[in-house]
């Protein structure tokens, strides 16, 4: 998701909460802790196994009861270790949302609410398992969880995810072009209304001309602009219903304004004298106007309450 749209991703956690919930306690509550508390290469080849079935685990380590770091900070595969900001072993946790919860929980397993990571600097999620050491003392298992690829992980659209930034670079590719032809129009028209000052005439055919690049320039420009805004800058969910009523919306706005355009035409060429256009412009107005109440009644049928 680049860019990351935080706000996303957390209403996307609420919608999900209980599932991610019960999964995550799944997980942390499978693991053995005092055999990974004791053996620091079976906790970095837990940490490679859980990854590659779930590929949102980014950390796993231990604290005993006081919150301190027990263990080294074991980190997935896709995990820079030169971009983590934290110490990992002897580290002192106890004012980490995820250790006071878990101390004040006497659950097993513990799952906290998002956070912004100090390791990764994205945000994340804790799944904390409570244990007794070999010391007969309070241990704490703790793994991190990135809550955007854990959100991918739900909707299962890896995939798609990988190759959004090929369709974002077309959709740019496409609005630029719309831009770049809407400034053409304009500078067509611009140049057509300098002549009619500089000759100093009343060219009504020119007049029109002008009106009509102008009218055509902006609904070019308006529909490229749509395109790189909701495409390309803005993060779309497509598994959410608003989606696909916002891109038929577009589409059909992008009809009636092409349609409406032509018709526009065709009525200024009749009043210019050419009258056999004047019943094809009034059909495509008919027309245009159809396709606007139809957009009318199925915006209004699909409102979200």
């Amino acid at each position: 998701m680049t860019p990351r749209n935080y706000l996303y991703l957390l209403r996307k956690y609420e919608d999900y909460q209980p599932q991610i919930d019960r999964l995550l306690d799944s997980i942390v509550t499978a693991l053995m802790p005092r055999k990974l508390e004791s053996d620091e290469e079976q906790l970095h080849k837990t940490v490679e196994r859980l990854h590659q079935s779930y590929p949102f685990v980014e950390l796993l380590y231990c604290l005993d009861e006081q919150g301190m770091q027990t263990t080294v900070s074991a980190a997935a595969p896709d995990i820079d270790d030169s971009k983590r900001s934290e110490p990992g072993m002897c580290s002192d946790r106890s004012n980490r949302a995820y250790y006071t919860k878990a101390v004040k929980n006497e659950k097993v397993s513990t799952v906290t609410s998002p956070y912004l990571s100090n390791a990764t600097h994205q945000l994340a999620i804790s799944a904390v398992q409570r244990y007794t050491t070999a010391e007969e003392k309070i241990g704490f298992l703790v793994i991190n969880f990135n809550l955007e690829k854990l959100i991918i992980f739900l909707n299962g659209d890896e995939l798609r995810r990988r190759v959004h930034p090929f369709f974002q670079t077309v959709y740019a590719v496409i609005g630029l072009m719309l831009v770049i032809v809407a400034g053409l129009l304009l500078y067509h028209a611009g140049k057509t209304m300098f002549n009619v000052f500089e000759e100093h005439i009343s060219a009504t055919t020119q007049i029109f001309e002008v009106v009509i690049l102008v009218t055509l320039g902006l609904a070019i420009f308006d529909l490229g602009k749509t395109i790189i805004e909701e495409e390309v800058l803005l993060h779309k969910d497509i598994h959410h219903e608003g989606s696909m009523r916002r891109t038929i919306s577009r589409f059909m706005s992008a009809i009636v304004i092409a349609v409406s355009i032509e018709s526009l035409l065709l009525m200024f060429k009749s009043l210019l004298g050419d009258a056999s256009h004047l019943n094809s412009a009034v059909f495509m107005l008919i027309a245009a106007v159809s396709l606007l109440v139809g957009l009318g009644v199925y915006l209004k049928l699909t409102d979200e309450k």
